[in-house]
């Protein structure tokens, strides 16, 4: 009898072992799908057209067209502060009026560089400047852009980033 009493304890100590270990992965699984479901949401970027969701590798809104916007940050220079979008096909940047973006300093040439979009792409090249321009810290001649790539231009930097 005593020896049916003993199962009769430790077979309910391992039902509510059980439950608890059930009720813990139940918690946990809960919060991972709470996470799963914020890390989807943080990946998500909305139409500035239509406002509707679009997925990360849309190029452009497939409802409406809409396509965002590439943009420089201008972090040193004349232009610190201020955010150009990159809204036409060629983007220049010299010194002399006529340009889209005109740096006042003796750094930059007449007409010293250019970005144009490239097959949704946005490419930097020097136009024949005297002092070149730069991308992270490299002369370079020509440049596929990334989101993050610092530009210097003369005494002017500025971060070049995608909507």
């Amino acid at each position: 009898m005593a020896s049916g009493v003993l199962i009769a304890v430790i077979v309910a100590t391992a039902v509510s072992l059980l439950v608890v270990l059930a009720i813990i992965e139940r918690q946990l699984d809960h919060k991972a799908d709470k996470r799963s479901d914020h890390n989807a949401a943080k990946n998500q970027t909305t139409c500035g057209g239509c406002r509707r969701v679009m997925l990360p590798v849309w190029t452009k809104c497939l409802f409406c067209g809409w396509a965002p916007v590439a943009r420089l940050e201008f972090i040193l220079g004349p232009m610190a502060n201020q955010v150009l979008s990159l809204t036409e096909e060629l983007t220049t940047i010299g010194s002399v009026a006529g340009n889209t973006v005109v740096l006042a300093d003796p750094a930059v040439s007449r007409n010293h560089a250019g970005i144009r979009k490239v097959d949704g792409n946005y490419e930097l090249a020097d136009l024949g400047s005297t002092n070149g321009i730069y991308v992270n810290g490299r002369r370079v001649p020509k440049k596929v852009l990334e989101t993050g790539d610092i530009i210097r231009v003369g005494n002017s930097e500025a971060v070049f980033k995608r909507a």
